[in-house]
């Protein structure tokens, strides 16, 4: 049967294809408008408003104009906006074709022009006093500290010592895990380094979320003795949790518009679990000069936080400056002081710090220490930084010395038959001189043995079995009396035994006491003419500091 084609219906149903609005094709091969199955822009802001709730729970970005963050959530937000138009909109135009494309262009340009404008080029001398640095007299400022204040156990170790605590408690290892904050604090007077258990899995945490994490692993940094701790309140709000109660997402949600820094685990003087959580700022024009205006301070049970101004934190809070901060507003200081183009060009007297840092504690404070070179050379150092990260106090001792890294090779190569490794150095202070105290680890990260290193003549190195013993080695070495090292003790010995060595030219006594394991040891210089007529049966007083089985003694009463 012939069938009657109209040529001319053919061609405007094919032209009618190809006009905007007529894209949806029956079966009868008619076009229908796109408004008749489109949905309207209502609907998909509502949608894009539901993906970017979710985007907020997951990334938790700061509702901040002076925080980057701020700029990717929207640009994202005209992203998925216009995307979604283009596929499920009525029209299936381009939301960039008009006032959405003006706000792509200004949410990315507008940051540009004033990251540009907040640079060092036009505020190098603001950039350079973000942090205010006094100078320091070495053998004043820096006391000698007390053997049980010597760090000896770095983030590393602290993590080895951790799970090998863990491993031995069965019921536990099952459930959870360590987390791995390992923050360093002062509690009662002693460098510790501690981390929350961790919910180990998902299903773990559907098991165990209702009863909190209970224990914290604590790893003593002067002893290396690492103990699982059971908390009198639980840790309910923590990094592992799935949902509100994660830590960060809560305090996200409390302070939305609130730029943090780094967050801390740490403990109050009743050994009660908080975090605490810096405030950050950008204190030149309007992306420039990072630091810290205030930090939050958030109960790991009840999830209640406070803010604090810095200068109103507890005294118990160790950490409110992160340390990464404060390394980089000390170069700055150090690159931008006599101006942005003496930092790219002059380069006089223009510094930066070490690569490296370490922590020491000094009274109920904690102190990044780093040193300083100069950027031309940085085969040694200038000097060294001391910053409370609590107060932001910072002092500069200008001792010039050998690097870190050079101190580390040198107490390896002391061992090399050993094959140990060298841990990151402190900087102590003996005989009013700075020396490097250097853990030496074997394969499983753990200290076996210990260096001071005299840090302005690195090629001298001092080696013991343990802190005690290597700082006598230097002391000895350096016709020095022993110092103390903690507190005074008098006692009263029989002398059973006594030897004298001289070592450098210098006379060491070696006195053994009767029913007493103590070996109490003192220089010529200590015991005065009273050496020359002590003998074996003679009772004397003395005074000095007892390190495990030494007594070193400072004085004859």
């Amino acid at each position: 049967m012939k069938q009657n084609i109209n040529l001319e219906d053919i061609i405007k149903k094919m032209m009618d294809r190809k006009k905007p609005g007529f894209e949806k094709v029956d079966e009868t091969g008619k076009s229908e408008p796109l408004s008749k199955w489109g949905i309207s822009s209502w609907w998909i802001g509502l949608i894009t408003a539901v993906i970017m709730l979710i985007y907020f729970f997951v990334a938790l970005p700061a509702i901040n104009p002076m925080s980057m963050e701020f700029y990717t959530f929207f640009i994202l937000a005209l992203v998925i906006f216009n995307f979604l138009n283009l596929i499920i909109g009525k029209d299936h135009k381009s939301f960039f074709a008009g006032i959405g494309g003006i706000l792509l262009i200004v949410l990315i340009v507008i940051p540009i022009i004033l990251s540009l404008f907040s640079g060092p080029f036009f505020h190098a001398k603001r950039y350079a006093s973000l942090i205010d640095v006094q100078p320091g007299t070495f053998s004043e400022d820096v006391s000698r500290i007390s053997m049980d204040q010597i760090p000896i156990v770095d983030r590393e170790a602290a993590v080895v010592l951790g799970e090998k605590q863990m491993g031995q408690v069965g019921e536990l290892v099952s459930q959870f895990d360590i987390a791995t904050d390992y923050s360093q604090i002062n509690l009662a007077g002693k460098p510790i380094r501690i981390s929350p258990l961790k919910y180990y899995d998902l299903i773990k945490y559907l098991g165990n979320f209702r009863n909190g994490i209970q224990h914290y692993i604590s790893v003593d940094m002067t002893s290396q003795e690492a103990n699982l701790n059971l908390l009198e309140r639980p840790i309910f709000y923590s990094n592992s949790d799935y949902l509100m109660r994660n830590i960060r997402r809560h305090i996200r949600f409390q302070y939305p518009f609130d730029m943090f820094g780094e967050m801390n685990f740490e403990l109050d003087d009743n050994g009660d679990a908080y975090y605490i959580t810096p405030v950050l700022t950008k204190r030149i024009f309007f992306f420039g000069g990072l630091d810290v205006k205030g930090v939050i301070i958030t109960d790991a049970n009840t999830g209640e936080s406070t803010k604090y101004g810095i200068d109103e934190a507890p005294e118990w809070v160790d950490r409110v400056f992160p340390s990464e901060l404060m390394i980089r507003q000390l170069d700055w200081r150090g690159l931008y002081s006599n101006g942005f183009i003496n930092s790219v060009f002059g380069q006089r007297n223009v510094t930066s710090t070490t690569d490296g840092y370490n922590y020491i504690s000094i009274g109920t404070d904690i102190f990044m220490v780093t040193g300083v070179t100069s950027v031309r050379s940085d085969t040694s150092n200038l000097g060294f930084y001391y910053v409370n990260l609590r107060t932001k106090e910072t002092k500069m001792y200008s001792v010039p010395s050998a690097t870190e890294y050079a101190a580390m090779d040198s107490a390896q190569g002391k061992v090399q038959e050993k094959d140990y490794h060298s841990a990151f150095p402190v900087v102590l202070n003996l005989t009013n001189r700075p020396v490097y105290f250097v853990g030496l680890k074997d394969d499983a990260s753990i200290a076996k043995m210990f260096a001071i290193v005299d840090a302005q003549r690195f090629e001298n190195v001092y080696i013991g079995n343990t802190p005690q013993e290597a700082v006598n080695s230097y002391l000895l070495a350096n016709a020095a009396d022993p110092e103390p090292v903690g507190e005074t003790l008098e006692v009263t010995i029989t002398i059973e035994e006594m030897k004298q060595v001289v070592i450098d030219g210098n006379t060491i006594y070696f006195i053994k006491a009767e029913d007493d394991d103590i070996i109490y040891v003192a220089t010529a210089k200590s015991l005065g003419a009273k050496a020359v007529f002590l003998e074996v049966g003679d009772t004397i007083k003395v005074a000095g500091n007892q390190q495990e089985t030494q007594f070193d003694i400072l004085d004859i009463k």
